[in-house]
């Protein structure tokens, strides 16, 4: 029989209609909370505006420190139909086939999977590529866009560009709410959800990769950027590069960025492209560090 344990003590105060702030200023915008909703909703948006200043201020500070003065960047067309992003892709690639014949990408935000596509077609089967993606478009707002959006086919269809009968078999089936197949390219695979949770289970299947070669961010938001770059990136100590997708984004890419820099105390980096406009960047971590 379990012995008998006494409850501990549990000091108590009264209920009150309001919290018993500690702090002045705290105190005083309590009294503020009979606005209504639409008024709060506006104060939210003034301070997510001159928050994106802010950030947008930071942005050009960024571009004449680490782009403007560094003569080896290489600087390509912003997205355009003609090129694409084939430019930095190129560029990625170069490095990626000049310095190592295998390893592992990680890619987050797959959508249709056109670059996961491009990629896996010019690399060797030796390297390992993965995309992340929930396939239901956006999980929240982004810079104007409504959650729900660039939500695509519902799957990476563009990894069945080589047999078009295929393709459009999946599509239809996607519209149907039939799942896809593996990818066709022995060296790819997909992992789908929410990236707190595809990540989360890649992770505990594989463990931290130690042969990253390039992480690619096309994830938009904030949310979906900060959280995998401490996670994955933080703990990293060897060479790899990172390739931002909307990084000229202030309040989510940009920031997530400037935060993960600021936290880990980051000072081996530096810019190998970026697209004229800043939407496309490519970094490369711990440029004095050898290969993982």
């Amino acid at each position: 029989m379990n012995e008998q344990i006494e409850p501990l003590f549990v000091a108590t105060a009264p209920l009150a209609e309001r919290p018993r702030h500690a702090g002045k200023s705290r105190r005083l915008l309590a009294r503020l909370s009979s606005l209504s909703s639409t008024a709060i909703d506006k104060i939210e948006w003034f301070g997510v505006t001159i928050q994106k200043i802010a950030n947008t201020l930071r942005f050009e500070q960024f571009w004449k420190e680490r782009i403007a003065r560094d003569q080896r960047v290489t600087i390509v067309p912003t997205f355009n139909k003609s090129t694409g992003k084939h430019p930095i892709w190129n560029i990625a690639l170069n490095w990626l086939n000049a310095n190592s014949s295998s390893g592992t990408l990680l890619e987050l935000g797959t959508n249709n999977g056109g670059s996961l596509k491009y990629f896996v077609d010019h690399l060797p089967q030796t390297f390992r590529l993965v995309g992340f993606d929930c396939f239901e478009g956006l999980p929240e707002s982004w810079d104007g866009l409504p959650a729900g959006s660039i939500k695509g086919f519902g799957g990476p269809v563009e990894l069945w560009a080589d047999d078009p009968q295929k393709r459009r078999e999946i599509v239809a089936n996607l519209e149907r709410g039939i799942g896809f197949p593996p990818p066709p390219q022995p060296n790819v695979s997909i992992e789908s959800g929410l990236f707190s949770e595809s990540v989360t289970r890649y992770l505990s299947k594989n463990g931290w990769p130690d042969d990253l070669r390039l992480i690619h961010f096309d994830a938009d938001l904030y949310i979906s950027t900060r959280p995998i770059l401490d996670t994955i990136c933080g703990p990293l100590k060897y060479r790899y590069i990172i390739l931002f997708d909307e990084f000229y984004s202030a309040n989510h890419e940009f920031k997530a960025w400037r935060e993960f820099v600021d936290l880990y105390r980051f000072s081996d980096w530096r810019v190998l492209s970026a697209s004229e406009d800043g939407s496309q960047v490519l970094i490369e971590m711990n440029v004095h560090a050898s290969l993982g």
